[in-house]
């Protein structure tokens, strides 16, 4: 991770031009989530129903991990309280399903999500690293305690039923349908995280993790930097907790606890920390890993394969996952290259 602390803010610039993949990669990578999007649209319609709630999930989770990404992976603050977001969203959904439109709702996780990432920002503003991870693991216990402390109000240990979300046509107990809304969102989320990279405010995410006395030496308004992340970060986490609750039809405690928000700190370090695509690699290995575990009747195995994994990547592969796939992409076209230019030397006469 290079350090800006001597480097000013045209120095950075520059290092982000030099960092610009060439137009023939370029050009290569646009193709791909070309097909990547045709692929997504027609899964639905060529797979069972088991398999498309399966990558319905997947998304529900990516959005919940580009949102970590923008704390974590952009920002440098390491947060174990994105399950709690997530939850927050789903609970909130479930609890007021019957009382209040849909589109007041959705304003109300988002208005919830944006309180809880300031309340939880706020206070810990001094600290990082471990200290602020077991700072923000502290708001998550507290918020699963009040789970199962509130019983009369959000089931208690025994969950929520939550009814399907069925607006004119729309019905998300439809796995097909349900797999298009969360698609929607899940694309809205990439694209709206990729923009926030490639603005003054994604800028000044980088410069905070990198070097906060950097940062405020150039200029950069480090308080309002990382409160604006978190409270992104939890916003997407309750977008995410929205859809989950409809599309699950089942939330409780456990799956907002603490091990969720490790497996996104997981997800984003996995994936690639600073990288949408990293989020997605990271969200599909959290979702599809434990139940390729499951099925083959060694649940209890995940955690340790996980570990071995993660530190298996992080020696090799210190970019991540999307790192080694970058890599492999440019050495094919590399490869691919060089064979053009042999038989244009061939037929040189």
């Amino acid at each position: 991770m290079p350090d800006p602390a001597g480097d000013s803010p045209a120095t950075w610039t520059t290092e982000v031009a030099s960092a610009t993949p060439p137009a023939r990669f370029r050009y290569a990578r646009v193709m791909a989530l070309a097909v990547l999007l045709v692929v997504a649209v027609a899964v639905p319609f060529v797979l069972e129903s088991y398999w498309v709630f399966t990558l319905t999930e997947v998304m529900i989770y990516a959005i919940a991990t580009l949102g970590l990404d923008i704390v974590f992976g952009r920002a440098g603050q390491l947060s174990l309280a994105q399950a709690s977001f997530f939850g927050l969203g789903a609970y909130i959904t479930a609890l007021t399903v019957d009382r209040l439109e849909v589109g007041l709702q959705f304003l109300l996780v988002i208005a919830a999500a944006l309180v809880a990432g300031a309340a939880v920002a706020i206070p810990t503003l001094r600290v990082s690293g471990l200290r602020l991870a077991l700072a923000t693991l502290l708001f998550g216990e507290l918020f699963i305690w009040a789970l199962n402390h509130l019983g009369n109000l959000t089931g208690g240990t025994q969950g929520l039923v939550v009814a399907p979300l069925q607006v004119g046509p729309l019905d998300s107990s439809d796995p097909v349908q349900a797999y298009v809304l969360v698609l929607v969102f899940a694309v809205a989320a990439t694209l709206m995280t990729v923009q926030v990279s490639r603005t003054q405010f994604g800028r000044r995410l980088l410069a905070v993790r990198d070097s906060e006395l950097a940062a405020r030496s150039v200029g950069v308004a480090v308080v309002r930097t990382k409160v604006a992340a978190f409270m992104l970060s939890a916003v997407l986490a309750g977008v995410a907790g929205w859809l989950y609750a409809y599309i699950v039809g089942f939330i409780a405690p456990p799956t907002f606890d603490l091990f969720p928000s490790v497996y996104f700190v997981i997800a984003v370090i996995l994936g690639g920390a600073g990288r949408a695509a990293g989020a997605w690699l990271g969200a599909a290995y959290i979702v599809l890993v434990p139940q390729a575990f499951t099925i083959i009747g060694r649940p209890n195995q995940f955690p340790i394969l996980g570990g071995a994994v993660l530190i298996v990547v992080a020696l090799l592969l210190p970019g991540g996952l999307v790192d080694g796939v970058t890599r492999l992409a440019r050495f094919a076209l590399a490869q691919v290259g060089r064979a053009q230019s042999g038989l244009a030397d061939r037929g040189t006469p």
